[in-house]
């Protein structure tokens, strides 16, 4: 059973399917003196999966980073329709977007059931313990090998268990959108496979996507159009050449 938020609806369900759920104008990413990301204007539907591609250095986890409010930057972003303030992150969480960031970024120390429910911090504050227990079981829904690791120390999880609780940490906050950035990252391809049978699954139930990727043959599995990041420049989303094997061709192209 979903659990809902108090005060806002949450999960994929939450907009009607081909409203725009994000969209980028004109955004700018700077560190210094050193321009990351020097335009990026896209806008991404509700219910779309749609991958981010391009090279390591090229500004796409700038760009999602900055979208998420969690840096400063520069242009227009507006989430389901409100413009968004720039670099507050608060805002854009209360909103229904979640960054799951690249390298999972977990809290070592803690266990797998505490760094998960801290994705739904700040909604599930009222709640009975049986309660957020039904938000945890819901966000592992995807991972159940998670379920006996619950009680683990997130340190000496795997690369692959740290990325499905980074994931499931993600879901528990019933986000309206999800940022996914580089999921498979130094994991086996085996182990990749797995993640990625879980973001099709997302897929499947109609929840919005940004998968961050550097891999085109991967990202053009699953998903409905493609953003392209070239030397920190976003180009507007496109659909793939076609699907299943035709995109392999594209991704080649890419």
């Amino acid at each position: 059973m979903a659990v809902s938020s108090p005060g806002s609806e949450r999960g994929p369900g939450a907009a009607g399917a081909g409203d725009t759920a994000l969209a980028v104008r004109d955004l700018q990413v700077a560190y210094g003196e050193f321009i990351a990301v020097e335009r990026a204007t896209f806008s991404v539907k509700t219910g779309h999966c749609v991958a981010m591609i391009g090279p390591n250095g090229n500004g796409k986890s700038s760009i999602a980073t900055a979208v998420a409010g969690l840096i400063a930057s520069r242009g227009r972003v507006e989430l389901f329709g409100e413009l968004a303030p720039r670099g507050d992150a608060v805002w854009a969480v209360k909103r229904g977007l979640i960054l799951v960031p690249e390298r999972r970024r977990l809290f070592p120390q803690m266990t797998v059931h505490d760094n998960i429910l801290l994705g739904c911090y700040g909604w599930t504050q009222s709640l009975r313990r049986a309660q957020r227990d039904a938000t945890t079981e819901e966000a592992i829904a995807l991972f159940p090998e998670l379920r006996s690791r619950l009680k683990q120390i997130a340190g000496t999880l795997s690369g692959g268990q740290q990325q499905m609780t980074a994931l499931a940490r993600g879901l528990a906050a019933r986000p309206k959108a999800l940022i996914i950035d580089e999921p498979c990252l130094g994991l086996a391809e085996v182990v990749a496979r797995r993640v990625y049978a879980a973001l099709a699954e997302l897929k499947r139930q109609g929840r919005t996507v940004i998968l961050i990727e550097e891999n085109p043959v991967r990202a053009l599995e699953i998903c409905d159009e493609v953003i392209r990041v070239e030397r920190g420049i976003a180009y507007e989303a496109s659909k793939p050449s076609a699907p299943g094997r035709g995109g392999a061709s594209q991704a080649a192209t890419l």
